[in-house]
């Protein structure tokens, strides 16, 4: 499958700050791709560079063999699905689905439009208002204003971070449903980690305005490729490796807690539904351990023995 969409050598700036830094990236046709990292690593920068809302201070971003670096929005057939899902209040859904088309002036508007309505399962709520649409149904309105308008890529800005824990389940599905039935190219940018390694076929980790790592959810998940992405991605205690001169990384339930060679004291505790979580003070360094919750907790400040099991762990490249 050949690469779509090419963000070659892009450097992004407000103002004097650089926000990112000649960044390159290759999106294959029909991929769904996460662009995910802290607040401020230039996720949401990239995202609004590819919707054109953002001009590069230099570098190019070609769509389908043509160069859209400094086209108008409108004219680079990429679509935007808000945060905030930017529904126009005084129209019924059927009318917010539509805008675009009219602008447009688009032939078998109706058609398409109640088309748009069944891809995401909104069919008869063509005549309601955005304020009677719970915030699940409000976002299918949004996705289906932009799918209307047949984009190549279809960028979604945090899509999931309004809902509630349980409509973000059900809207991780729809999204993968949609995506799989329409075939567009799907761009979202993320913080959350599960989201990412639930909805993405790669996923692209950002620091700093740079890429520390692109790779399918699985490689991301088990093969880190620095202590930024391991610690992003649940890797909680990472500490230099005596034997080869570079790192070691474990997450919380890869500790063994209550037996091996070393100690360190309960330095924190707590309850996380499952299992109980335990930080440690150790002569080794701070490490984060965790037990079943049925089992009885531990004190503050109690010593206690744990091991750090070298098959359990991730191997990291480079020093700390």
């Amino acid at each position: 499958m050949s690469d779509f969409l090419t963000l070659q050598d892009l450097t992004l700036a407000y103002g004097g700050t650089v926000a990112v830094d000649r960044l390159n990236l290759s999106i294959r046709q029909g991929e769904l791709i996460a662009l995910l990292g802290p607040s401020g690593c230039g996720k949401t920068t990239t995202m609004r560079s590819i919707a054109g809302l953002l001009t590069p201070k230099s570098g190019t971003i070609r769509l389908d063999g043509r160069d859209i670096t400094r086209l108008a929005p409108s004219r680079r057939e990429v679509g935007l699905v808000f945060q905030s899902y930017a529904l126009f209040p005084h129209l019924t859904v059927f009318e917010n689905v539509a805008f675009g088309l009219r602008l447009r002036r688009e032939k078998d508007l109706d058609a398409k439009v109640r088309a748009g309505l069944a891809t995401v399962g909104l069919s008869d709520f063509a005549d309601r208002a955005p304020a009677a649409l719970s915030g699940g149904q409000q976002q299918r309105v949004a996705l289906a204003r932009s799918l209307v308008m047949n984009p190549k890529v279809l960028l979604l800005d945090e899509p999931l971070s309004n809902l509630d824990a349980r409509l973000r389940l059900e809207m991780r599905l729809e999204l993968q449903r949609v995506q799989r039935e329409t075939g567009v190219t799907m761009v979202f940018v993320t913080h959350d980690q599960a989201e990412a390694l639930a909805l993405a076929d790669r996923i692209v980790v950002m620091r700093d305005g740079a890429i520390e790592q692109v790779g399918a959810p699985e490689e991301i998940w088990t093969a880190p490729a620095s202590a930024f992405v391991a610690d992003f991605v649940g890797f909680e205690t990472i500490l230099p490796d005596p034997e080869t001169g570079g790192a070691l990384a474990w997450r919380p339930a890869a500790v063994s807690l209550g037996h091996g060679p070393h100690t360190g004291a309960v330095r924190g505790v707590s309850f996380a539904g499952a299992a109980r979580e335990y930080v440690l003070d150790t002569p080794l360094g701070v490490v984060k351990a965790e037990t079943p919750a049925s089992e009885p907790p531990l004190p503050l400040g109690a010593e206690v023995a744990f091991d750090l099991p070298r098959e359990t762990a991730a191997r990291l490249p480079g020093t700390l």
